[in-house]
């Protein structure tokens, strides 16, 4: 079945995040595979979209203390609203609960067409990061549960973020939808090139352990926690190399820290990797992905690394951790600097022990975005056939 749908986020490219990524796959699969997709975010100066679908930007300003991120501001945008009046939909599906999420709740209304939410995000952190006044921390979080109530479905991409919906105050039903991954596994004869390059990109030795970190640079991800065992490691005359691939507010201060602690020479930064192509060769060249972040729900990290055979160490019982097991696909540690720094001493001593989780994380945790999006495709379907008996659009180009 055909049909008109339109991914809303907040977040979107050149950011490089899992929201945006996330809603950036469906839009792509979906446009590929089953009828017309497109997608809105806000705009942001100087990029501009090179992607196989329609997308539209509204106007937009950074998000005081939360760089990358911007608030969007489609209602003083005329231009935009003059071409989103032009669209017919099916199906609308809003990544977030604020300024896309909102206009993407009134365009189902007057279209009277589903809307689907995904929950990706403990937002509550991300109120207290902005807020320091928990009244109004619990007043926005109220609105934000109000938006995912009057949403037709609500997702979540695990059981562990359906249950944090729940601590929210969600009384509601939701569905589980996993996320994927775009990286495709590589052949064998490619992945030797591929490790070349990167090595060669990190200026690492090819007997140092490559233990990497792919996301945004925010304290909330404990980034802190790498670089202090980073420090620990040093101490005790480890050979490893540690990089960090992404941007955000956090990323000076770090910088401040592994100078402070004279780990420079075992640490790259790389800045934000755009370019999937690069970033294949990062993951190529890592042998450990590090992410003990405890703020994430489903990061997609984990499923690219895995299309390389590089296992990924995580936080025992964080949202994270949903379908890891210790040795078998990845690694457990506890949330703290003495059981990071001891598991990674374990493994520099037993490269067979990360070898056999990596061949497991392949098995287990990878899932091509192509697959899910066949899922997605389904369910929406199916919502379109109880919201309404389908009669689909297919919108005509407009003029740019």
């Amino acid at each position: 079945m055909k049909i008109a749908t339109c991914q809303f986020s907040d977040s979107y490219f050149p950011i490089m995040d899992g929201v945006g990524i996330t809603a950036h796959s469906y839009a792509y699969w979906l446009n590929e595979k089953y009828g017309k997709s497109m997608l809105i975010a806000p705009k942001v100066k100087g990029y501009k979209d090179n992607v196989d679908y329609k997308v539209y930007r509204f106007k937009s300003v950074l998000l005081p203390g939360m760089n990358p991120y911007r608030v969007g501001l489609p209602l003083i945008d005329l231009d935009f609203k003059k071409k989103v009046k032009k669209i017919k939909f099916d199906l609308l599906h809003a990544h977030c609960p604020f300024i896309s999420g909102q206009l993407a709740a009134k365009l189902a209304i007057k279209h009277n067409v589903p809307l689907v939410a995904t929950f990706h995000t403990k937002y509550r952190d991300d109120f207290k990061k902005v807020l320091n006044n928990d009244l109004f921390v619990d007043f926005l979080l109220k609105l934000t549960l109000d938006f995912y109530n009057n949403a037709d479905l609500v997702w979540v991409p695990n059981n562990a973020t359906g249950l944090t919906l729940r601590e929210y105050g969600y009384h509601g039903s939701y569905e589980v939808m996993e996320n994927g991954t775009d990286m495709m596994i590589p052949e064998k004869s490619k992945l030797l090139k591929y490790k070349k390059k990167g090595l060669d990109m990190i200026e690492a030795g090819p007997d140092e352990l490559v233990m990497l970190f792919v996301g945004q640079h925010r304290w909330e991800k404990n980034v802190r926690l790498i670089i202090d065992s980073l420090n620990m490691l040093k101490t005790s005359g480890e050979s490893f190399r540690m990089v960090f691939v992404g941007e955000g507010y956090a990323a000076g201060e770090m910088m401040k820290l592994v100078r402070q602690y004279n780990i420079q020479d075992h640490v790259v930064f790389t800045g934000v990797i755009t370019d999937r192509k690069e970033l294949q060769n990062i993951y190529a060249a890592s042998d450990l992905l590090v992410f003990p972040s405890v703020y994430d729900n489903s990061p997609l990290v984990l499923q690219e690394a895995a299309a390389f055979d590089v296992p990924s160490v995580v936080v025992s019982k964080s949202s994270s951790a949903e379908g890891i097991s210790d040795g078998v696909n990845g690694f457990l540690v506890e949330n703290n600097v003495e059981s990071l720094t001891h598991k990674i001493r374990e493994l520099i001593n037993h490269p067979d022990a990360i070898k056999k989780a990596g061949e497991g994380a392949r098995k287990s945790i990878y899932h091509p975005w192509e697959s899910i999006v066949d899922k997605v495709h389904r369910r929406y379907v199916e919502l379109i056939r109880e919201h309404q008996p389908a009669v689909t659009h297919q919108w005509e180009d407009d003029e740019e």
